[in-house]
């Protein structure tokens, strides 16, 4: 049986404000920490933009654990280290494609986890 673990590699922090259209798979951007709060969710310290090995610009909000969404509509809060240059997410990302009832959502379909600034 092949192994399904498939390793993308290591992220790039990239800290402009704006990307340019063929920003490379691995960068990413978080903003997070004390100090940082998202509105109607009180277990969320920020958020990490990245870009996935979908090629798509992905965004989860972080938090020092992770958080079930409050409501179906909600997102839900990934765990975060604390690490900016080397994050780990947990649990993994599940980009879906479709929801629950089997619609399509605006995900791209990517399922990996990031951790220690590796996409896998």
């Amino acid at each position: 049986m092949a192994d399904a673990h498939v390793e993308h590699g290591n992220m790039v922090r990239d800290e402009r404000d704006e990307w340019p259209a063929d920003e490379p798979i691995g960068s990413f951007d978080i903003n997070a920490g004390p100090g940082h709060s998202v509105q109607g969710y009180p277990g969320a310290n920020g958020h990490i933009i990245f870009v996935c090995p979908n090629n798509r610009r992905c965004s989860v909000l972080v938090g020092p654990s992770p958080v079930e969404r409050p409501s179906k509509d909600a997102c839900y809060v990934w765990g975060w280290n604390g690490d900016k240059d080397r994050p780990t997410l947990t649990p993994s990302i599940n980009c879906r494609s479709v929801d629950d009832e089997g619609k399509a959502s605006s995900g791209c379909g990517w399922h990996g986890h990031i951790i220690d600034g590796v996409i896998r």
